[in-house]
C-alpha cells in the first residue's frame, strides 16, 4: 500500500470517526434535555399535589367549607286547582353538605308548593317562579309524571351550586414537619429519588422568608440547576401568599444516571474503532518497514556473501591455472585466502542461524562455571588479525576481582566478539580500543571502548533493534546485516543481564554489559 492511499484511507476514516462521534454526542444531549423536561414535569406535579394536600390537611385555623345545592321544578296537579285556577306548582329541593376541620354534615329537604303560596322561598327560588309565572300564566294542565311533556307546555326545572370557604382565626405559620412529609411522600409515588432541598419565603420584602428566596436564586445560580416553585395558597387571595421553593443538587446526574448504559455502549464502540484503526495502521507501517528492511537486508547479504565467494573462486582458479609459476608461498598464501574468506562465510552464516533460532523462541543456554577474563582474551586472540590489518591497538583493564559466572561460553564469547568487531568497523583509521572489568554489587561490569565515529542521541535508541544500522548517507563503507546487537541484546537478557550505551558523535562510543553473578 502505498504512501497516498494510506494517507486518503486515514483521512476519510478520521473523518467518518468524527461525524460518527458528533452525532453520538447530538443523540446524547436531545436524549438529555428530553429526559430533564421529563423529570421538570414530574417535579411540578408533585409540587401542585403538595400544595393541595398541604391546604386540605393543615388549614391553619378553623376551616369550614359549605356546599350548597338548590334545585327547583314546575309540574302539574290535576287533583287540585281551586276555583278552576291554573295555578303553577313548584318543588324544591336544598342540599347542603358541612365540612368542619374533617366532620362532614350533610342535610336534604324537599318542599312542594304552588305559586299562591304565601311560603318564602330563597331568592334563586322566587326569581325562578316569577319568570315560571311571566311565561306560563295560561299553563295547561297535564299529568303528574314531572319529566313528561304536557302538549307544547313542558316542564322547567333549574339548578344552582354554591361553595363557601370560611377560615375563622387563620394563621400564617406553616406546619413544616407536615410540609416535609407530604413533600417526600408525593415525590416517592413519582420514584424521584434525587436529593433535594426545599425552602418556604415570600415575595414581600418586608417578609422574614423573603432571604430564603435569594438563598435559594443563589444556590440555583452556583450549582446551575433549576429551582421549582408552587404556592401553598392558590385558593385564598386575600392572604400573603407563601412559596414553596425545591430544587434538586444533583438533578443533572441524576437525570444523567439513567443514560449511563447507553453513553458507556457509545464510548465503547468508539474505543474499539480508534483502537482497531490505529493497529491496522501501525502494522501496515510496520510491515512496510519490515518490507524495506528485508530489501536492504537481501542487499546487504548477497554482497557479503558474493565478497568472500568471489574470493574463494579467485584463489582456486589461481591454484588450477598450470600456466602460472606455482610456489609454496603462492600455493600457502592462496590457501590461507580460502581459509579466511570460508571463516568469514561461517561467521556470516552462524549470524543468520542464530538470529533464526532467536526468532523461533528456541533459544536456549548451556550454563556452566565460566571466566569472564578468559573469554574476553580469547576474544581479542581472534580479532588480533582484524586490528593488526588496520594497525589498530587493544588495551586491557581487568579489574574485576569475583571475575567467574555460571554463563553460556559460546554465547558469551560471541558478546565480546561482536562487541570487538563493532568496535574495529566503527573506529576511525587507527582503531584504540580499550576493554574494562570491575565487580558491582550483584555482578561484573564489562565496558568496551572506542575512538569510533559515534552513535547520536537519536539512534541509540534503535541500535539495538533486529537489521537495523546506523544511517550514514549514500555511503556505505563498513558492511553487515544488522543482526549483532540485536544479538548481543537477546544474549544479555537471557543471562538476566543488562547493556547500555554512552557515545557521542565523533568521539566515540562505550557499551556497558552488566553480568549478574
Amino acid at each position: 500500500m502505498n504512501n497516498r492511499l494510506l494517507i486518503l484511507i486515514s483521512v476519510c476514516f478520521s473523518v467518518a470517526l468524527i461525524v460518527l462521534i458528533w452525532f453520538q454526542v447530538y443523540w446524547i444531549s436531545q436524549d438529555f434535555n428530553i429526559r430533564e423536561e421529563v423529570f421538570s414535569s414530574k417535579v411540578e406535579e408533585v409540587l401542585n399535589a403538595t400544595a393541595a394536600r398541604m391546604e386540605k390537611l393543615s388549614p391553619r385555623g378553623d376551616h369550614k367549607k359549605i356546599i350548597k345545592r338548590t334545585q327547583g321544578i314546575t309540574f302539574n296537579n290535576p287533583n287540585y286547582s281551586p276555583q278552576g285556577k291554573k295555578n303553577v306548582f313548584f318543588r324544591t329541593t336544598e342540599e347542603t353538605s358541612i365540612d368542619s376541620n374533617g366532620h362532614q354534615i350533610s342535610r336534604l329537604t324537599s318542599k312542594d308548593m304552588n305559586s299562591d303560596s304565601s311560603l318564602k322561598f330563597s331568592q334563586d327560588a322566587m326569581g325562578f317562579l316569577a319568570q315560571i309565572k311571566a311565561a306560563q300564566s295560561n299553563l295547561q294542565s297535564g299529568t303528574n309524571d314531572l319529566f313528561k311533556k304536557s302538549g307544547l307546555n313542558g316542564y322547567s326545572f333549574f339548578n344552582r351550586v354554591t361553595e363557601e370557604d370560611y377560615y375563622n382565626d387563620y394563621k400564617q405559620k406553616l406546619d413544616t414537619v407536615l410540609l416535609d412529609s407530604l413533600l417526600q411522600s408525593e415525590l416517592e409515588k413519582k420514584q424521584i429519588t434525587a436529593r433535594y432541598i426545599y425552602y418556604l419565603t415570600s415575595l414581600n420584602k418586608d417578609n422574614p422568608r423573603y432571604g430564603d428566596l435569594k438563598r435559594a436564586e443563589n444556590i440555583s445560580d452556583s450549582l446551575g440547576v433549576i429551582h421549582y416553585s408552587v404556592n401553598l395558597s392558590p385558593g385564598n387571595r386575600f392572604i400573603e401568599p407563601e412559596y414553596l421553593i425545591v430544587c434538586f443538587p444533583t438533578q443533572n446526574r441524576y437525570v444523567f444516571r439513567d443514560m449511563w448504559p447507553f453513553l458507556i455502549t457509545s464510548v465503547v464502540v468508539i474505543l474499539i474503532l480508534i483502537f482497531s484503526f490505529y493497529f491496522i495502521t501501525i502494522n501496515n507501517l510496520r510491515q512496510k518497514k519490515l518490507s524495506v528492511i528485508k530489501n536492504d537486508f537481501i542487499s546487504n547479504m548477497t554482497h557479503e556473501f558474493k565478497t568472500p565467494i568471489s574470493t574463494i573462486s579467485l584463489a582456486s582458479e589461481m591454484l588450477g591455472d598450470t600456466s602460472i609459476t606455482q610456489t609454496p608461498d603462492k600455493q600457502q598464501r592462496y590457501l590461507k585466502m580460502i581459509r579466511d574468506e570460508n571463516k568469514r562465510l561461517s561467521v556470516l552464516v552462524e549470524s543468520i542461524l542464530q538470529t533464526s533460532i532467536l526468532d523461533k523462541g528456541e533459544f536456549k543456554l548451556k550454563l556452566s562455571e565460566v571466566d569472564v577474563h578468559e573469554i574476553i582474551n580469547t576474544a581479542i586472540n581472534n580479532t588480533q588479525l582484524l586490528i593488526g590489518q588496520r594497525n589498530g591497538t587493544i588495551q586491557t583493564f581487568l579489574k574485576a576481582q569475583n571475575f567467574r559466572l555460571q554463563a553460556d561460553r559460546v554465547h558469551l564469547t560471541n558478546i565480546v566478539f561482536n562487541l570487538i568487531d563493532n568496535a574495529i568497523k566503527y573506529s576511525k583509521e587507527t582503531p584504540e580500543i580499550s576493554i574494562t572489568t570491575f565487580n558491582t554489587a550483584e555482578g561484573i561490569m564489562i565496558q568496551v571502548k572506542d575512538n569510533g565515529i559515534g552513535i547520536s542521541k537519536e539512534n541509540q535508541r534503535k541500535i539495538f533493534d533486529k537489521f537495523y544500522r546506523v544511517p550514514t548517507g549514500t555511503v556505505h563503507n563498513v558492511k553487515g546485516f544488522g543482526l549483532g546487537l540485536s544479538y548481543v541484546l537477546a544474549v544479555v537478557l537471557k543471562h538476566n543481564g543488562t547493556i547500555s550505551v554512552a557515545s557521542e558523535v565523533g568521539k566515540g562510543s562505550t557499551f556497558n554489559v552488566h553480568l549478574p553473578i
